[in-house]
């Protein structure tokens, strides 16, 4: 499977994101590639970090531009899953990824600003399905006030329902301690101590919506992932990182 994280506006946490559903895949004992498509290397970054600890490997690689597509394609059926974290911008490669993906989530304040984004970004989504019939996209509201007086998710989910080809998920990820610091260590926040179970619940959600597996709050998938195509009982090799 594919996984895009993607959107018009920089800032709103897409490297956060794909690096801990990349984090909880590994965990889930899926081979996953990473694909970093910003040139400012932030998910590279993070894979490195998490050489260095205990927790499970996996592959990741910089691409962009029109090597990224043939990447993609030629890619993806050597791994379980590949998530890619898109560079901000209404870009080529941002069209390019939506052609080629399964399912792709925008995470998006709760701020004006943000939510306007959301047009330019219906269109795209409309266009890919052109070429990319089955391509499902998501909105997810990330790093919301825990304010419970806080209205500005309410108004944000109010004025995303106008898009035609977006939809918007129930799931909203709160301004979280260890969201943020789990990401510079490498780890995923279900993986980083202190734990903090609402961010694990939360993050387990978006797992959900990307991978359509419920993620228990020990790690666990609630059911065994199905097979990659092509693979038979057996776990195949982990093939070596790309070049």
């Amino acid at each position: 499977m594919i996984v895009a994280v993607l959107g018009e506006k920089g800032g709103t946490g897409k490297t956060t994101l794909a690096t801990n559903l990349a984090g909880m895949r590994a965990a889930a004992g899926r081979q996953v590639l990473l694909v970093d498509a910003d040139r400012q290397g932030s998910a590279s970054y993070w894979a490195e970090k998490r050489r260095a600890t205990t927790r499970p490997a996996l592959a990741c690689l910089q691409k962009f531009g029109r090597a990224l597509p043939r990447a993609l394609r030629e890619l993806a059926p050597r791994y379980d899953d590949v998530i890619v974290d898109v560079a901000a911008g209404d870009s080529q490669d941002l069209e390019e990824v939506l052609r080629v993906a399964d399912r792709v989530l925008l995470p998006v304040q709760p701020a004006g600003l943000d939510v306007w984004t959301l047009g330019l970004l219906d269109e795209r989504v409309a266009e890919a399905r052109g070429v990319n019939p089955t391509l499902v996209a998501l909105v997810v509201l990330n790093r919301a006030s825990s304010n419970p007086r806080d209205r500005d998710t309410h108004d944000a989910q109010a004025a995303m329902a106008a898009c035609a080809h977006l939809r918007v998920a129930a799931v909203v990820i709160r301004e979280r301690v260890a969201i943020k610091r789990a990401t510079p260590a490498g780890l995923s926040a279900q993986e980083y101590t202190p734990r903090d179970p609402k961010a694990i619940t939360e993050l387990a959600q978006v797992y959900q919506l990307a991978f359509a597996e419920e993620r228990s709050p020990h790690g666990r998938s609630t059911r065994e992932p199905r097979p990659a195509r092509g693979h038979t009982g057996q776990r195949p090799r982990r093939p070596a990182p790309p070049q």
